[in-house]
């Protein structure tokens, strides 16, 4: 038999990791990280775009978009703007940085962005199994089918001008709602890929989830 053929059409491809730390499993939050590796996208273009917020950073903390290009920052930011994401990052223009993947092997993955001010080091380590997730129907998001290669980190680090933040990871049971079981705040979600939902009924957008 050939194989399955979506008839949507193809809104993103990316892979999206992302690091929340807190002080504590309810403490404050301490370093956030959201980052997009995008390689298709129609409507926002291809390259690299990190939300990235430590507040310990400076006399005011570090709040800022970076993006190896410009142009790609303001699309992403007012995507997820519209989608009603109000981080501090958001709020400026975006910063250039230059994007360096780490790669994924048995002791985790990692990226680290250099801007003219600002060195960022992120790492996700001692990774659990992958697993595939078909968000089809509705499964994630009333508007769009998405697949991904899901991998949580129990383990990560962000180190800004060469100092760790403090904070770790948690499980995240905001994600239950959508995967049947809580994941941790320090993820990636890898060959992330978005497609027209345009079959089936869909069950809401609900709490967590990609964005």
């Amino acid at each position: 038999m050939p194989a399955t053929t979506h008839p949507g059409a193809v809104i993103h491809y990316w892979d999206h990791l992302v690091i929340t730390l807190r002080d504590g499993p309810a403490g404050a939050e301490t370093g956030f990280l959201s980052l997009y590796a995008i390689t298709y996208s129609a409507s926002l273009g291809a390259g690299h775009v990190a939300l990235v917020e430590i507040p310990s950073v400076g006399a005011g903390g570090l709040a800022a978009t970076f993006s190896d290009d410009l142009g790609l920052g303001e699309r992403q930011q007012a995507r997820l703007r519209a989608m009603g994401d109000d981080r501090a990052a958001l709020s400026e223009p975006p910063v250039l940085a230059r994007f360096e993947r780490v790669p994924y092997d048995a002791d985790g993955f990692g990226f680290r962005i250099v801007s003219a001010d600002h060195a960022i080091e992120a790492r996700w380590e001692t990774p659990d199994p992958p697993f595939w997730v078909d968000g089809q129907n509705g499964g994630f998001t009333a508007q769009e089918d998405i697949w991904a290669l899901m991998v949580g980190a129990p383990r990560a680090h962000l180190v800004v001008d060469g100092r760790e933040v403090q904070g770790e990871p948690f499980e995240d049971d905001v994600w239950t709602p959508k995967l049947g079981r809580p994941l941790s705040s320090a993820h990636g979600a890898f060959a992330e890929v978005r497609v027209e939902l345009v079959s089936g009924r869909a069950t809401g957008s609900g709490p967590g989830g990609p964005r």
